[in-house]
């Protein structure tokens, strides 16, 4: 009994001239791809013309038969599977549709060498199938992987763009409306829709490229651009239904200033300055992302101790004091002035209310402010940020 090996041996010539008798109808093979083809979503009226599929069609057939006659390799005879992936990247057929097109050339091959077979030919076209699947599926692999190098290349230069664009935006050219709508266009996003800003130590890039990379796998968007000692991230906010933004779940754990509910992008250069000012306040192991709201006295007293050298002058009695008399003080009003309340702050401190109104006393005396008055209060807060 022959085995396989020799069976094979012997119908090779059988088996070349029913290739090539496929090879001489290309054009009607052409014909049946066309028809089978547009039942795939990416190609039914899609970015890709008739006479560009028909062009490639006959091109890719031809070469595959070519392949399955030489014992090749599509890859080694022709750079058309580059090609071709690279140029269906370009035009934005999905990839499982552009794998699914090249598929379809041995279901069309295949069904035309039986239909044409003898019955004598059964048992050759059973021999020698796997050779033609093998073509085919070779040929997919080159063409999805060209598709997919190119579509990485594509995003790349988006992101690269986008960059661009962005630093832009956060520069000093960037406030006019007519760059505001043009760099919107670029990011694909509304001018007019509602943005969220996060500013974070340059230490926090890191986490802040990871969680982009995360979201647009998700479908998701969010701007990352570095900048020196700093990291500016930004996306559009305001979920449907009130629902959480994703952007802040990927974003937890890093340590910055937010600014949410920016309305338009023209107003994200200066949400971006306020979370500056918010993160430049953070203070070393603080976590998590906070806002103006939160922060509000620690900015307005940054700003004012570096101008006017506010919270010196107006602690400065508290120097005349030692300091762990300084230390109680400053803890008793700080109490006061989240409390309110000097029975409250009693409780906290578990001390007499009498005390705390001695120790507020010795404050009053020491800077000149009375915490129980509440324009004089805001000062203490803000001084003892």
């Amino acid at each position: 009994m022959k085995d396989l090996a020799d069976r094979r041996r012997e119908s090779l010539p059988r088996w070349r001239e029913l290739v090539s008798a496929m090879t001489d109808e290309v054009d009607a093979l052409v014909e049946t791809f066309l028809g089978r083809v547009e039942n795939i979503p990416g190609y039914r009226a899609g970015p890709v013309s008739e006479e560009q599929l028909q062009e490639s069609a006959h091109s890719s057939l031809a070469l595959i038969l070519s392949a399955v006659a030489t014992d090749s390799t599509t890859t080694q005879l022709s750079s058309l599977p580059g090609e071709l992936g690279r140029l269906r990247a370009r035009q934005g057929v999905p990839g499982e549709d552009l794998v699914a097109a090249v598929q379809l050339d041995f279901g069309v091959i295949w069904s035309a060498m039986l239909a044409r077979a003898r019955d004598s030919d059964m048992a050759v076209l059973a021999l020698h199938v796997e050779n033609l699947w093998s073509v085919v599926d070779d040929y997919a692999r080159a063409v999805q992987q060209s598709y997919l190098e190119e579509r990485a290349l594509m995003a790349a230069a988006t992101r690269d763009e986008q960059l661009t664009y962005l630093a832009e935006l956060l520069g000093p050219a960037g406030r006019s409306p007519r760059n505001v709508r043009n760099i919107a266009r670029a990011l694909g996003v509304d001018a007019d829709a509602t943005f969220s800003v996060v500013v974070a130590d340059a230490a926090a890039s890191h986490h802040a490229h990871r969680a982009a990379a995360q979201l647009t796998t998700l479908g998701e968007q969010l701007f990352v651009l570095n900048q020196p000692g700093r990291v500016v991230v930004m996306w559009p906010a305001s979920r449907p239904g009130g629902q959480p933004d994703p952007q802040l779940r990927q974003l937890q754990g890093m340590a910055g200033g937010l600014v949410p509910d920016v309305a338009g992008l023209g107003a994200v250069p200066g949400a971006a300055a306020t979370a500056f000012e918010i993160c430049r306040t953070l203070r070393p192991g603080e976590n998590g992302l906070v806002t103006l709201a939160q922060a509000w006295t620690r900015v307005t007293k940054s700003r004012l101790d570096e101008r006017h050298g506010f919270s010196d002058a107006l602690l400065a009695g508290l120097g005349a004091v030692p300091e762990p008399e300084r230390e109680v003080i400053v803890e008793t009003v700080r109490a006061y002035l989240a409390t309110g309340s000097l029975s409250a702050s009693a409780e906290r401190l578990y001390c007499h209310r009498n005390t705390v109104l001695n120790r507020l006393g010795r404050f009053q005396k020491l800077t000149g402010l009375d915490v129980t008055v509440p324009d004089q209060a805001a000062v203490a807060l803000v001084a003892l940020a």
